[in-house]
């Protein structure tokens, strides 16, 4: 297949050419996607990745051999910028790829899961040529990022970090420590929120940098969580170097930023509702879940289901109306944030579900297929509620941004 003279595609030819490319190198599933009760891996509701390094590395690997390829063939952004080296079709096109792609066992590509946030900051508000240097790596596999947002004093409420970045000429020396970083054990760059302007307090003195994350001065350590895995990392940073050059936005501009980013950030994790395992967002996995236990008919058992499986669909909505109004060129304000709400609760009634379900099964591992390995998503599930802004901090931002509510208190300084 020739790759650059056939990069811009048109959209009736997508399906031949991506099916043709799929079947040269994927083998299709087995199962098309249906769930076999008792086949494959029952750890696939784990909401939170626990991966051996070896294995993790090795899969990485994969995903990047696959995902260069994908892009090599012009299938890898279909609906980014030429420019770039995306393919300029609609997001239709890309929509319908991924439909493709799902009926075939392709690697995982979780672990580049921030592209599509990174990207838009990088073309709005970085400097044109470290932008041009990134982008396409984002979508290549040849960059991974990682977000340096959260700090030990300063989780959710992010005008409180102190991670400081001092100008030395034309050079940042940045010195501080991160917190809750997802990914940054094997990112390239991060996008790190520091306070440059010492003489204003909160917000306002915030600017925003793109760390190399291979950099002398940057430690990434593990964090164990209580599921027993290491999803995340504390992150080090001691007199590291950033050029101005990789200043993203203007100084001072951090704050808007980091909004943007977690506006789009919030955006992504509503809709991928397939977070917490495969079959769960559409609530296949708990209906077979249930049979499995032999409770279908139990009427308490059902009814709790059906509130489940509703929520789920409810959610599923909420998407199709978010995207149909992003397509007619509407940017929604409540939209992230309703999702990232919809999703943390929506885990919250399904693991409750699943624990008065299972009830000791989720604490002792009898080898019963499907039960044991709830435990990774009951223990996980609280997690979500922290993500990108705790709950408690986005309520109160759709009360005071959408709502048009008085700010709430802030405590005297």
């Amino acid at each position: 297949m020739k790759v650059d003279d056939e990069r811009v595609l048109s959209d009736d030819g997508l399906e031949n050419r991506a099916l043709s490319f799929l079947a040269d190198r994927r083998r299709r599933s087995r199962t098309q996607g249906a769930l076999v009760w008792g086949e494959g891996d029952d750890g696939a509701v784990a909401i939170w990745d626990d991966p051996d390094p070896d294995v993790e590395r090795a899969e990485l690997d994969v995903a990047r051999t696959y995902r260069r390829a994908r892009f090599d063939a012009g299938l890898g952004w279909l609906d980014g910028p030429v420019e770039h080296g995306g393919a300029g079709l609609s997001a239709a096109s890309q929509r319908r790829f991924a439909a493709l792609e799902a009926q075939f066992d392709t690697p995982s590509q979780a672990f580049f899961k921030l592209d599509r946030v990174l990207t838009p900051i990088l073309l709005r508000y970085a400097d044109p040529e470290i932008a041009r240097q990134h982008v396409r790596g984002l979508f290549r596999g040849d960059v991974i990022g990682c977000e340096l947002f959260s700090e030990p004093g300063a989780g959710s409420d992010l005008a409180s970090l102190t991670t400081k970045a001092v100008l030395d000429g034309d050079t940042w020396i940045v010195d501080g420590q991160k917190v809750w970083t997802s990914d940054a054990h094997y990112a390239d760059i991060g996008l790190a929120l520091c306070r440059t302007e010492s003489q204003v307090s909160g917000r306002k003195g915030l600017t925003a940098f793109l760390v190399d994350m291979r950099q002398p001065g940057v430690e990434v350590r593990p964090l164990r969580q209580i599921t027993g895995g290491s999803s995340f990392n504390e992150v080090f940073l001691t007199g590291v170097r950033v050029p101005d050059s990789h200043r993203i936005g203007a100084r001072g501009q951090g704050w808007e930023v980091a909004q943007e980013t977690l506006k789009i950030e919030r955006t992504a994790i509503g809709v991928g509702m397939g977070r917490g395992g495969a079959g769960v967002a559409n609530g296949e996995r708990l209906v077979a879940l249930v049979r499995s236990l032999g409770l279908e008919n139990d009427p308490i058992v059902r009814q709790r289901l059906a509130e489940v499986v509703m929520a789920f669909r409810a959610a599923k909505h909420l998407q199709h109306v978010t995207s149909a109004r992003r397509r007619a060129g509407d940017n929604p304000t409540a939209s992230p944030l309703l999702a990232k709400l919809t999703l943390s609760n929506n885990l919250r009634l399904a693991s409750r579900f699943v624990t008065d379900l299972l009830g000791p099964r989720l604490a002792a591992d009898t080898g019963e297929w499907g039960t044991f390995a709830w435990n990774q998503f009951v223990l996980g599930e609280p997690g979500m509620h922290i993500m990108a802004g705790t709950d408690e901090v986005v309520h109160n931002m759709i009360g005071e941004q959408v709502l048009g509510l008085p700010r709430e208190p802030r405590p005297q300084s």
